[in-house]
């Protein structure tokens, strides 16, 4: 660990020593280099709309000579300014919190005069720039460039009073489906981050924590498709960053949302600013209530020598959960282009769910003389969860906002219980139902991380730049599962379903960028470089339990830009990506509440490696801007969840496994319509082909293997074959996604309407439907627009359900699956001292007078 912090501390000097390169000595303010005696420059700073003063804005004075800072300062409460320059020739670099920076041109001072007046100069409300495109658009919209999307969240209809995993459903190009699992462009492997790190509010594994931050609390989402060697190599098929809300302007403001629906949920969340000279306070809270029934249903038939084992299946379920989610944190301006972070996140979350499942055994046929048995289970399950997280980060700029320097260390904890009462019934035909056990499964879980992140950029013009950065992740997490049996008040363990898991991980990693470009054309190229240790230990297994896996792996990256002209712009890029497998697919120990179907990881699952290819072009017009991207990912030892049937018990097991490998290429297209002042549309489209490769023979030893080491089999291969059932084939689908959004605006009101389809989807054992659903909004402000009132409806026609069949030799199974029913809700939010967001120009974009500025990703 002492290596760690000393390496750390060596690169921020390294870092401090190459910010320092080209500064003469004497060349700042007042120094012995400055040959110009000191001259007063005065004016004013106003908001372009509305004229009123712009008060503790940024003013910085740049000489030509040698681009240093030679005077500065802050703007009054009154915009006013007055400053003291050096220099000959100076431009003047204005800036403020959500407004668009203004650059003057290099000026000649008069030196024969003691004072300059520049006048009142205009700022106006930031829009969305990327990669030089700026995009004028009211919040909540999305927006694109090349190399990522944008999805602000503020006015979307749909996610009013909602959660991060809803607002993630409505993002395009990203599918959450019923179970909470997150897709992009039709691949799971999707690494999401918190305010650009990992998060202990993201969740480990599932997608409770996404369930459980308050959309309130989110700013916006950015979509990477193909990142750069600055970002985590993890994440197959890209990142998705959730921005969390924090404002800098001077004085208290904030928003307060209190929200009700059905089923039963219902919530308050609110985000608090306060900042006053040097010091930003800001506080996020929510806290929910949430009922979510569900409901399952599955057919199933096993081929047991001449017999045919038919078993129908009922779920019936209902989870509450009430959570707690709070950010507080601190901003110190040690000046106005260097800051210290402090944060602190604490969530609590405490669930109730109970689940009864009815089984119907026939024998050979479904015929009510056929009946064998009817068995009910009911679950009662309880989960506590908490999460603590405490960050520090510092920020520098130096010359320009472009050159900087950035350092954060992450610590974050989480602790979870879960319990469960099972009971369960036979009845025999003609018979009344009998008690046949009592079982009780208790689940202890443990997680701490350590992260340490430096990154500096270091421009030399527009486009002209190098990047380095070094990174460091250290997990640890352990895991005691115990499931008994109660027997005369006594409670035993259950053989196969008692044991603890720990499992390590430490991941290094460093990269470097290289930036450049001329005329229309520029580029930029990266390599990161990660060195992983994971260690998996199952202790009740003895050596064959310790499983490490050491390696160092490199991931180069490169984005190539050519801009045609202002409007039109295209990319090529690639990037090597890994996804590596996470806790829950490590785990091994078995799901307890449908002792006929098991869920189980794997310690035995290996990383996969991912390449990725893109073709991207952004257009722009008036009222219409378009996106379209082709993609190509071939990834080695993809990690997927086979299902396996034991004969002899009658039960199937999915497990994850590194099935073989994969490859899609694919179409995404994105646009967006803003040329009627009523009407606003938006519309994601992405079609892809998904090709699966298997290797049987390599598959049968990673099951055998897993089953001999794991779960402790003692039978060689070929009883192994005779006990247990699977079969795995190479496999081909055309698939698609859709999702179109239309916005009336109308008598001072919006409504929204917003339809979903998923296409179908394939694996190496079956195939799943497709799924489509509307959702639906409408929303009016009152009060001077500092209080809005929205009434949403979620899944209108309750069709978001997963339905899906497996079928290889001797077994055939259809299922379908709801995990949240039809939702309707109604949010009030109110606005403190912070205006409505204004809304852009009737057009759909803006281009900067730059136009597009490829290099910068």
């Amino acid at each position: 660990m002492k290596a760690y912090f000393s390496t750390l501390l060596c690169i921020c000097v390294l870092f401090s020593g190459f910010s320092q390169r080209g500064q003469r000595p004497g060349g700042g303010p007042g120094g012995k280099g400055d040959k110009f005696p000191p001259i007063k420059v005065v004016g004013k700073l106003l908001d372009g709309e509305s004229k009123t003063p712009l008060e503790f804005a940024t003013v910085s004075a740049i000489s030509m000579r040698n681009e240093q800072l030679v005077g500065g300062g802050i703007t009054d409460e009154n915009g006013n300014f007055d400053i003291a320059i050096r220099g000959k020739k100076v431009k003047f670099v204005f800036e403020y919190i959500s407004y668009e920076s203004y650059e003057t041109d290099f000026l000649d001072i008069d030196r024969s005069k003691e004072s300059m007046y520049l006048g009142k100069i205009e700022m106006f409300p930031q829009g969305v720039k990327i990669d030089g495109v700026e995009i004028r658009a009211e919040k909540s919209e999305t927006q694109f460039a090349l190399d990522k999307r944008v999805f602000n969240v503020g006015k979307d209809l749909a996610n009013r009073g909602g959660s991060a995993e809803d607002i993630l459903d409505n993002v395009p190009s990203v599918t959450v489906d019923i179970e909470g699992t997150v897709s992009l462009r039709g691949s799971e492997g999707v690494r999401i981050l918190v305010d650009g790190k990992p998060s202990s509010l993201a969740g480990i594994g599932n997608s409770n924590g996404l369930r459980s931050i308050p959309a309130n609390m989110i700013d916006r989402v950015e979509v990477i498709t193909n990142p750069s060697a600055r970002y985590e190599a993890e994440g197959m098929a890209g990142i998705i960053n959730i921005v969390l809300k924090k404002d800098r302007a001077q004085g208290f403001n904030g928003t307060v949302d209190v929200s009700g629906g059905f089923p039963t949920n219902y919530g308050i969340s609110a985000n608090l600013n306060y900042r006053k000279n040097n010091l930003n306070w800001f506080v996020n809270y929510g806290i929910n209530y949430r009922e979510s029934p569900g409901s399952g249903y599955t057919y199933q038939e096993i081929q047991n020598g001449n017999q045919l084992e038919i078993l129908d299946q009922d779920r019936d379920m209902n989870r509450t959960s009430f959570n707690n989610s709070v950010r507080f944190g601190l901003d110190y301006f040690l000046s106005d282009k260097e800051q210290i972070t402090a944060a602190i996140i604490r969530r609590t979350g405490d669930e109730d769910n109970l689940s009864t499942l009815t089984y119907l055994d026939y024998l050979n046929s479904t015929n009510p003389s056929d009946l064998i048995s009817t068995t009910v289970r009911s679950d009662d399950e309880f989960e506590d969860e908490l999460n603590q997280e405490y960050s520090l980060s510092y920020n520098k700029e130096f010359s320009s906002k472009d050159h900087k320097l950035s350092a954060t260390v992450q610590f974050n904890e989480r602790a979870e219980t879960e319990g469960s009462d099972l009971i369960q019934t036979l009845q025999l035909p003609g018979a009344e139902p009998e008690f046949e056990s009592f079982q009780i499964s208790d689940n202890d879980e443990g997680y701490s991380t350590l992260l340490f992140q430096v990154d500096y950029v270091h421009p030399f013009s527009k486009l002209h730049k190098w990047e380095i950065g070094a990174r460091s992740t250290l997990r640890d997490v352990k895991n005691d599962f115990f499931v008994g049996e109660v027997i005369n008040g006594d409670t035993l363990g259950i053989p196969g379903f008692v044991n603890d898991f720990l499992y390590n991980e430490d991941i290094h990693a460093v990269y470097g960028i290289y930036g450049n470009g001329f005329e229309k054309m520029s580029y930029q190229v990266g390599l990161r470089a990660e060195y992983s240790q994971i260690q998996t230990e199952l202790p009740s297994a003895g050596e064959e339990g310790v499983n490490l896996n050491e390696f160092l792996s490199l991931f180069p990256s490169g984005h190539f830009n050519y801009k045609l002209s202002d409007t039109n712009s295209w990319q090529i890029s690639y990037t090597r990506r890994v996804r590596r497998p996470r806790f829950w697919d490590l785990n091994p120990f078995f799901t307890f509440s449908d002792p006929r179907n098991f869920f189980s990881g794997n310690p035995l699952v290996n990383p996969q490696f991912t390449d990725s290819y893109e073709l991207s072009n952004i257009r722009l017009w008036e009222a219409f801007n378009f996106t379209g991207s082709i993609f190509y990912r071939h990834t080695e030892e993809s990690i997927q969840r086979v299902q396996i049937v034991d004969a002899d018990q009658g039960t199937t097991l999915r497990l994850p496994i590194n099935i073989g490998e994969i490859n899609d290429l694919g179409l995404d297209l994105n646009a967006s319509y803003r040329g009627l002042k009523w009407l606003r549309l938006d519309g994601n489209f992405s079609i892809f082909r998904n090709s699966i490769t298997v290797n049987p023979a390599q598959l049968e030893d990673k099951l055998y293997d897993f089953y001999r080491i794991v779960r402790n089999y003692e039978g060689d291969l070929t009883q192994f074959n005779q006990q247990f059932s699977y079969s795995f084939e190479n496999s081909t689908i055309l698939s698609y996604n859709g999702r179109l959004t239309a916005r009336f605006t109308f008598w001072g009101s919006d409504l929204q309407l917003r339809g979903n389809y998923r296409g179908p989807r394939a694996s190496a054992q079956g195939q799943w439907d497709p799924v489509g659903s509307l959702d639906i909004g409408w929303s009016k402000d009152f009060l001077k627009r500092k209080l809005s009132l929205t009434l949403s409806v979620r899944d209108l026609f309750n069709s978001r359900k997963r339905r899906g069949t497996t079928e290889f030799d001797n077994f055939y199974q259809y299922s379908e699956f709801q995990w949240r029913a039809r939702t309707a809700r109604l949010t009030a939010s109110y606005r403190i001292n912070q205006k409505q967001s204004r809304r852009g120009r009737r057009g759909g974009g803006q281009r900067s007078s730059d136009g597009f500025e490829g290099g910068e990703f």
